[in-house]
């Protein structure tokens, strides 16, 4: 709305449309109509009062859902490591071994506890081809050393990764003077130098038994003073009695004892039924890679250490677990990996039984042993129950049970004051932002006060926790959970000491009673899909954890039950990032609101408009008669 004004008369446009609300009766009409319009909002107040209750019941009862689905995640989801329904949780050992260098073992769910005795005699090992000696030549020039040039210059020489500087001066006269010169620096006994018989060329390898394996020959940091040309180690030379992966096939070859040779410049390799075919141009780490990453079964490595090429069965154990072969006239195979050794399978006795398995892991009624080495002595394997890991787990399922029915019952037991409904947007105008949020607090208390949705679902899970569990003389109370007094509405508490001995004694018995399925009905999903009559059979033949699964679906389930219908909290409030995000009945009813919101404010809009228009028409009629008076008044003076 916006106004200009005359001496007499003032134009207000209402809605686009000029209205008269001018001088001309001395009210002031825009105060009388926005009085009779503010009077008249107490409607729209009251809708837009409900629409914000609405959005904060929607928002309250979602932080619940919220909390159960975080509860549910955690205990009753088959991929949590604290699933309660999963039998592994409540049938859980310690276990030692005499001696884990040589057997360590593992326990699973079906294990009994029990002391067992074993030897190994063989590990189960892989078929493997590789080299039958160091690939690569050892570090070679490609013509007779100057002596005489080399003088005063120097090269670096690296045994297994350190450097020394070697400088030849005048008293470096021959292989054997150089022989002393290397000594000189790295030591005596390392390498040996030598001559080759048929070229003169000087060659450099390990000396027996030194533990060097790694020789390396390098320029040194100004190379205008690099002996290595006037040594014979030019263009061509071998500088490293290791080759690189990252070097091509083609560049390998020169440096390797056998040299490859290509079937039109390339290799073509099967390895167990799956065909290679690698370019003179690929490098060694490109083939190794395509071969580890491919469905082969193998695994090539190159051992820097012994200079070898290896390629590994990815399946230990007898048998042939590794068949290769090459095609066309190419040499990969004789050239790098000529010593094939077949796979064994692995021996042990076990409590006096003989076995035989393919594998170093051997499981035998629900233990699994590793086998790491052949044993000397007999190894002792003691299973054992862990009570506290299970006592650990069942008591924070407790704890956790504890604060999510708190949680609740603090929600529906709240008293919601109706003296504190929802701030119009005109009040909060007269208020401070600290006011304000104060008044929401005290008004959003209460919101979800005797919900019947989460009233029925404590009721269940109480009844469901307390109840009998068919075929099961045990129950919760005897192995120490136990409920106290009604104010307390279901929480559970723990006597710990009856709680381990009962694990102790009757893990079986405990284990059921939580972890029981219907023999009927069984699994999880299915609960879904059953119905009333269904639903009764699979409650009375479940355990614990399965009737709390099943109790809390009902509320939360993202799956659709025979109805096609999702959890009933989820139908009520919705989920985000769920179809039931705005398909719910919460966000019906706020749309409902919205729409009311939307029609009450047009019907404001309206009454505003006629008010003005009424308001006009007197001012009109008022300045008209005005003006007739004053022209009266004017013939009646003039005569």
């Amino acid at each position: 709305m916006s106004s200009s004004s005359s001496s007499t008369i003032s134009a207000t446009y209402v809605n686009g449309r000029q209205l008269i609300s001018g001088l001309s009766s001395g009210l002031d009409v825009d105060s009388i109509v926005e009085a009779a319009i503010t009077a008249d909002k107490w409607k729209l107040y009251k809708l837009q009062q409900k629409e914000q209750l609405a959005e904060w019941r929607q928002e309250a009862y979602r932080s619940v859902i919220s909390d159960i689905r975080t509860f549910s995640d955690k205990y009753f989801d088959i991929t949590s490591s604290s699933n309660i329904m999963s039998t592994k949780n409540f049938q859980q050992f310690e276990v030692s071994s005499s001696d884990e260098s040589a057997v360590t073992a593992k326990a699973g769910s079906s294990a009994t506890t029990g002391t067992h005795k074993l030897t190994v005699t063989r590990l189960a090992t892989a078929a493997t081809l590789s080299s039958s000696s160091q690939l690569s030549k050892d570090v070679q020039g490609t013509k007779e050393a100057d002596f005489t040039s080399a003088s005063g210059k120097s090269f670096v020489i690296s045994l297994d990764g350190t450097e020394k500087t070697i400088t030849i001066d005048s008293l470096v006269t021959d292989a054997d003077t150089l022989q002393t010169a290397i000594d000189d620096e790295v030591g005596e006994g390392k390498v040996i130098v030598s001559t080759d018989e048929d070229t003169g060329a000087l060659t450099i390898k390990p000396a027996d038994d030194s533990g060097v394996q790694k020789i390396t020959l390098s320029s040194p940091a100004s190379t205008s003073s690099s002996a290595l040309s006037d040594l014979g180690f030019g263009d061509s030379a071998i500088l490293s009695n290791r080759i690189s992966t990252s070097d091509t096939l083609e560049d390998i070859s020169s440096q390797l004892n056998t040299t490859l040779t290509f079937d039109n410049e390339s290799v073509e390799l099967t390895i167990n039924g799956v065909d290679f075919t690698f370019d003179m141009t690929d490098t060694l780490s490109e083939v190794m890679e395509e071969i580890n990453k491919s469905s082969a079964g193998a695994t090539m490595k190159y051992d820097e250490l012994s200079g070898k090429l290896t390629l590994t069965a990815d399946d230990t154990g007898a048998g042939n677990t590794l068949d290769v072969s090459e095609t066309g006239s190419s040499n990969f195979l004789t050239a790098l990996l000529d010593s094939s050794t077949a796979g064994q399978d692995a021996k042990l006795t076990l409590d006096g039984v003989a076995l035989t398995r393919s594998s170093n892991s051997v499981a035998v009624d629900g233990v699994t042993y590793t086998l790491n080495d052949i044993t000397s002595d007999t190894v002792t394997i003691g299973i054992t129950q862990d009570t506290d890991a299970i006592y650990d787990n069942t008591s924070s399922f407790v704890d956790e049970y504890n604060t999510l029915i708190d949680t609740i019952n603090d929600k529906i037991s709240e008293e919601y004051d109706y003296d504190y409904p929802p701030l119009t947007d005109d009040q909060k105008e007269e208020m401070t932002d600290e006011e304000i949020e104060k008044w929401e607090e005290t008004a959003k208390t209460g919101i979800l006060a005797n919900d019947s949705l989460m009233q029925n679902m404590l009721t269940n899970m109480r009844k469901a926790i307390m109840e009998a569990v068919s075929g099961q003389s045990t129950s919760l109370t005897a192995i120490g959970i136990t409920t106290s007094s009604y104010d307390e509405k279901g929480k559970l508490h723990i006597d710990e000491d009856t709680l381990k001995q009962s694990i102790e004694d009757d893990p079986k018995g405990v284990t059921q009673l939580f972890t029981q399925q219907s023999t009927s009905y069984s699994g999880t999903t299915t609960v879904r899909t059953l119905n009333s009559s269904e639903r009764q059979t699979r409650y009375k033949e479940e355990g614990i954890s399965y009737r709390l699964y099943d109790i809390l679906q009902d509320n939360i389930s993202t799956l659709r039950d025979s109805n096609s219908n999702k959890g009933l909290m989820l139908e009520k409030a919705g989920l985000e990032d769920d179809t039931t995000e705005t398909a719910n009945s919460y966000s019906t009813e706020i749309e409902d609101y919205k729409d009311r919101i939307e029609e009450e404010e047009d019907r404001l809009d309206e009454e505003e408009e006629r008010l003005y228009e009424k308001y006009s028409t007197l001012e009109t009629y008022i300045s008209t008669m005005s003006a007739q008076l004053s022209a009266l008044s004017s013939l009646s003076s003039s005569s």
